[in-house]
């Protein structure tokens, strides 16, 4: 088709709508009803962007434990032999040494921790020495094994300023005694006599409670 011919055609439309709305206008608001009625553009709905919430997760404090350091028990020391026995108040076993009865019993349930001991086989009185612990033990073995019947130990705890005999044992033959003290912080000595034996051994111990509450730091 010519482009001649294109335009003929296009101005022969304009030409009949143009003589159409002449001769019925009211042709005017059909075609302007039409185009309202034409469905609207839909409207686009922004939809809501949700919110994203970042959480920075802090690595949890090191709690270190608190190490409490443990103090190794102190091994017992040895408590000697005085060479000056005779400055003492008290220096001679008394005669009535049976007064102080029979050995203590001691709990086998209870540790006991010695702290110091007096070895020997003859007799003599001890350095002055004080005991710390408010409740402590004197553990006592006696050897007899050569004469075991003529074996004899004797023992004073005295006090260090009068001569007052705190406690006294009295091992016939052989054995082991036991005996509970409750003097403590007081300057103390041994009386000791033996006769026909081969050796003792004195061990001071202290009840584990005791042992760790009052011992020389």
């Amino acid at each position: 088709m010519e482009k001649a011919d294109v335009l003929t055609l296009v101005a022969g439309i304009l030409i009949v709508l143009v003589i159409a709305v002449i001769a019925n206008p009211s042709y005017l608001n059909i075609l302007k009803g039409a185009v309202e009625k034409s469905p609207p553009t839909p409207a686009l709905t922004q939809l809501p962007v949700p919110a994203v919430i970042y959480t920075i997760m802090e690595p949890p404090t090191s709690v270190k434990p608190t190490l409490i350091p443990v103090i190794p028990d102190a091994p017992p020391y040895q408590i000697l032999y005085s060479d000056k026995p005779f400055s003492y108040p008290v220096f001679k076993i008394p005669e009535n040494m049976e007064t102080f009865g029979a050995s203590d019993i001691i709990s086998q349930k209870q540790e006991m921790v010695p702290f110091a001991f007096v070895d020997g086989k003859g007799g003599g009185l001890t350095q002055i020495f004080s005991v710390p612990y408010p409740v402590w033990v004197i553990n006592t073995t006696v050897i007899a094994n050569t004469t075991p019947q003529y074996g004899k130990f004797q023992m004073a705890l005295c006090n260090a300023k009068d001569g007052t005999i705190i406690e006294g044992e009295e091992i016939m033959n052989k054995g082991t005694s036991y005996r509970s003290i409750q003097v403590s912080n007081t300057d103390m000595y041994m009386i000791i006599s033996t006769a026909y034996i081969d050796g003792y051994h004195i061990s001071l111990e202290a009840p584990r409670n005791y042992y760790d509450v009052y011992r020389p730091r």
